[in-house]
């Protein structure tokens, strides 16, 4: 089962170029050598939150606990903090159970998040909403171009609890499906299930160079 470790933060503006450097040839390698390995960073384009989002995937949460307890992650976030502001993570946990998630990222990826909070104040809230999203919400996101790569948990971390990642192959094909009549009556469905509703579109930050080994990333909009 993937575990996703997400770092948040904003980049100190006077140390753009040292930043860019110490991300690709340190700290990337560093991370990926603990075992948990670097899918791709993200810069955030609409939506209120931290600039840049960087997402890290161990293989289950012994693995992760193991890395954030290590000595190497702490130098690596210590020295981290000299290039950047406003640092946090999140744990994260999918709440589908089959093995499915994929780190393959194009060039031209861009990603749609929403976050939100289930309703769960009658006995069958959770279910219902389960029903919902796996037979009619994710159904129409898949249709209009946005694959739901993964719906995860939040198990440590502030915010609502539930994250739906979207990949989409495009900000056209984004742009197209968002002003659908099917996302917008889809989505106000949604809402009488969930609450704390928020969205956020991102473009590639930081991703593997394609015709490299994992351990070869290049900062994208530094």
């Amino acid at each position: 089962m993937a575990v996703k470790l997400m770092h948040y933060w904003t980049i100190t503006p006077s140390k753009v170029d040292e930043y860019a450097d110490f991300i690709v040839n340190k700290f990337i390698p560093g991370i990926n050598s603990l075992g948990v390995h670097t899918v791709a960073g993200w810069s955030v384009l609409v939506g209120s939150y931290s600039e840049v989002i960087v997402e890290t995937v161990s293989n289950d949460l012994e693995q992760l606990e193991t890395a954030l307890k290590s000595a190497e992650y702490r130098h690596l976030k210590s020295d981290l903090l000299n290039y950047i502001k406003h640092y946090k993570t999140k744990v994260l946990v999918p709440l589908k159970k089959e093995p499915t998630y994929s780190m393959e990222i194009g060039e031209k990826t861009v990603k749609f998040n929403q976050v939100w909070d289930i309703i769960t104040r009658e006995k069958d809230d959770f279910k219902k909403y389960r029903q919902f999203v796996l037979s009619q919400y994710y159904p129409v996101l898949e249709e209009i171009g946005i694959h739901v790569a993964e719906e995860w948990e939040v198990l440590i971390g502030e915010g609502p609890r539930t994250i739906c990642e979207g990949r989409v192959k495009d900000v056209e094909t984004l742009i197209s499906g968002l002003q659908s009549v099917k996302f917008r009556q889809a989505k106000e469905a949604l809402k009488t299930r969930v609450e704390n509703y928020e969205s956020r579109i991102l473009s590639l930050h930081i991703m593997r160079r394609p015709d490299k080994s994992s351990e070869y990333y290049d900062i994208v909009d530094a």
